[in-house]
């Protein structure tokens, strides 16, 4: 009876087999976990920018249109958090699901709402209220253009900013027409990425110039 010789891997050929599977993991994780990230980001702000539309369609709706909303842009910095916060509680709170809020009546004169799903925005009042919203919470790198991104909620008499026409909108000018004017303005400015994001229908394009 004859013994056929048997095939079988070399420890030395598992290990290089191995090592080529965890170079080429290496390689790859950064992308998927980028991709990841980018796909998270849209899906929050797309989130976050329906609800807030939402909230000013029913608002105008028992309260009149924006524009004859009581708002005035205060200067001083006790009153400016008090301010934005009876804002808040009397042409948005509700309308949204939130979990709390904090005011801080110090140097950066925010009002801040937390929501369900661990991102919150902090509201500031100047010519219009502005919204900074935070798509991962409090974890880093809490920086304008990579986790936080501006909105505003503007009068219809602001001819500058949300085309000019006022109500709810990402950051930009009435003059940012094309995709290449809010590009630049984002690569320049930070506030006015959300601009270019929603012209990109909130996708992370490959020239977006700031990373997650």
């Amino acid at each position: 009876m004859s013994h056929k010789d048997e095939q079988a891997f070399t420890l030395a050929e598992v290990l290089i087999t191995l090592g080529i599977i965890g170079i080429a993991a290496a390689m790859t994780m950064p992308s998927l976990i980028q991709s990841y990230k980018k796909q998270e980001a849209t899906a929050r702000l797309k989130k976050f920018s329906s609800i807030m539309s939402q909230a000013v369609i029913m608002s105008e709706m028992e309260n009149g249109e924006m524009a004859d909303w009581t708002y005035t842009a205060e200067s001083d910095t006790v009153t400016n958090s008090m301010a934005t916060k009876e804002f808040f509680m009397t042409y948005f709170a509700k309308y949204i699901k939130y979990i709390s809020t904090e005011d801080n009546a110090g140097v950066n004169k925010w009002f801040q709402v937390n929501l369900p799903d661990g991102t919150y925005f902090q509201m500031y009042r100047g010519d219009c209220i502005d919204f900074f919203f935070d798509i991962n919470g409090a974890k880093y790198p809490n920086l304008e253009g990579r986790d936080i991104f501006r909105f505003l909620a503007c009068p219809t008499n602001n001819q500058i900013l949300c085309s000019g026409k006022g109500g709810w909108c990402s950051y930009y000018s009435r003059n940012d027409t094309t995709r290449e004017k809010r590009l630049e303005k984002c690569k320049q400015k930070k506030m006015y990425c959300s601009g270019l994001l929603e012209y990109d229908n909130w996708e992370f394009k490959s020239d977006y110039p700031h990373r997650l």
